[in-house]
């Protein structure tokens, strides 16, 4: 890792959490981020969270609806510092009741 991160002048790596029946950012459409929303934990050990210095970027946050459908939202982290990527931990996943599932997809890191 340490000789991509030296090699490299930024990284960027996506995670798609799919979700049936439960919210991970935003409580409804029209909200901002949930303060209880997921965070994860960079490579550096920094924390990316809502409303942190460091905050993804959201494609697509359709986990909100509860309408027994699955949903997801996809995250994308895009950094100039080569060395936060890659996401190591998920922090605040939501709990789950009957009738409530989410998976995590965590994809590649591409350094550039």
């Amino acid at each position: 890792m340490n000789f991509l991160h030296l090699l490299s002048s930024e990284a960027v790596q996506h995670i798609i959490i799919h979700c049936l029946n439960v919210p991970v950012w935003r409580l409804a459409e029209d909200q901002p981020a949930a303060k209880g929303a997921v965070s994860f934990k960079a490579w550096s050990g920094e924390i990316i969270e809502v409303g942190g210095e460091l905050e993804p970027h959201i494609i697509e946050d359709s986990c909100w609806m509860k309408d027994g459908r699955w949903h997801q939202t996809h995250f994308v982290f895009h950094s100039l510092d080569p060395t936060l990527l890659p996401v190591v931990n998920i922090y605040n996943l939501p709990e789950t009741v009957p009738g409530s599932h989410y998976h995590l997809e965590v994809g590649p890191v591409c350094f550039l």
